[in-house]
């Protein structure tokens, strides 16, 4: 079947971040231990990040990267990192407090924000490769990604700098908002929470123990939780929570029934990730007039995490045909389809969408466009061969107005 679509909008990734990245070792494709220490070791840099770990396959002791020059090694999850000796002394005066909880599951999802500043502050030359990402995303198809960890007033300067606001969304911590100067906070649509962590770190709060031991993490009681809704309130902007595992999502939706009850209202809210909703707390949110911003690709995690999520959780995770056909979210309105930057082109995109691992994960191409896709084809336009038979997406052309 042919089809053309038009551009991607994708509502959720973090492009200072992924251009932070663009000159690390990537290390996603890599599937054993000796092939990622022999390409850390062929880097020429003298300074060494890489980016894409999955510590399913493989891990790293001590030994192995100690005598190192130094190195950050990234976990796919990005909740999740090493530093060798050299690096820690490198980066101490800058980072000394994220340094010294590094290893604490806790304190860095409770602090994500700073972390992912931290990330995405270990490359000093973003600058010039800015805006060559952006081009990079139009190359895949994309034409508008949201920002969903600003960095400060200096990365609005960069947009709009290389007039950029136009294909972009901007979203802060309350911190970093609270820091913008002049018209900054203008450039701001909405303000992040993070209420849980993520399955590559093990943090995602999900109801029981992962496979193998530990528990998520929860970074708010109720009552913070509700305390910081009302900060966000105060400001006048909109809300976004990351909440992957289902207790996170059922306390993130408690606690927004609560606010709404005792004050009247809350601000407009996305639930970013929410992998593991109940049809329960679908309902639930579809009262309330919650946004659900999910990622397709993670359908992917049904497989790839099995090694620490129960069977349940795996024919749980992203179940797009519960939340269209019998809590009736509508894509597009109050379900926006996004990345995470895990990949953001849009053959990934379609495949994960199209033909996911389980029945219970598929979207319709009409689905897709609505969730997932810009509102014309006046910005561009892809034209996609879809192969039911054989369960594959081929690009035939792009067409970008550019």
């Amino acid at each position: 079947m042919k089809r053309r679509i038009p551009l991607l909008k994708d509502h959720h990734s973090h492009p200072y971040l992924y251009a932070a990245l663009l000159e690390a070792i990537d290390l996603r494709p890599v599937k054993t231990k000796a092939e990622a220490l022999s390409l850390i070791g062929e880097y020429p840099h003298e300074f060494k990040i890489a980016y894409g770990w999955n510590d399913r396959q493989y891990s790293f002791r001590p030994d192995e990267i100690e005598h190192l020059s130094p190195m950050v090694i990234i976990n796919t999850s990005l909740h999740r990192f090493l530093l060798n000796p050299a690096a820690k002394n490198r980066l101490m005066d800058s980072h000394a407090e994220v340094l010294a909880n590094q290893n604490n599951r806790q304190w860095v999802e409770r602090n994500f924000a700073q972390v992912l500043k931290f990330l995405m502050e270990l490359n000093c030359g973003v600058t010039r490769r800015f805006s060559y990402y952006f081009e990079l995303l139009l190359k895949q198809g994309i034409w508008h990604t949201e920002e969903m960890s600003l960095l400060g007033g200096a990365e609005i300067e960069m947009l709009s700098e290389n007039n950029l606001f136009d294909r972009t969304n901007c979203w802060a911590d309350l911190e970093t908002y609270r820091r913008l100067k002049n018209d900054h906070p203008k450039k701001v649509c909405g303000i992040k929470l993070f209420a849980d962590g993520s399955l590559g770190a093990k943090t995602a709060a999900i109801g029981r123990e992962y496979l193998g031991g530990g528990k998520g993490v929860l970074n708010y009681t109720e009552a913070g939780l509700a305390d910081e809704i009302n900060k966000v309130s105060a400001v006048k902007k909109s809300l976004s929570i990351h909440a992957v595992g289902d207790a996170a999502i059922s306390q993130v939706i408690d606690v927004l029934a609560e606010v709404k009850r005792t004050r009247g209202f809350v601000p407009e809210t996305r639930i970013e990730h929410c992998q593991f909703i109940s049809k329960a707390d679908a309902k639930k949110a579809k009262s309330l007039g919650i946004i659900l911003s999910m990622q397709p690709n993670f359908s992917n995690e049904s497989q790839g995490y099995n090694d620490r999520l129960p069977i349940e959780w795996c024919l749980a995770n992203n179940p797009f045909r519960m939340l269209i056909d019998e809590a009736g979210f509508i894509p597009g309105n109050d379900l926006l389809l996004g990345s995470d930057g895990m990949p953001p082109g849009a053959k990934e995109a379609l495949q994960s969408s199209l033909f996911p691992s389980l029945p219970s994960q598929t979207l319709t191409l009409d689905e897709f466009i609505a969730g997932y896709c810009m509102p014309g084809y006046q910005w561009g336009w892809i034209d996609v061969d879809i192969d039911e038979s054989r369960r594959t997406i081929r690009i035939d052309h792009l067409q970008t107005k550019e």
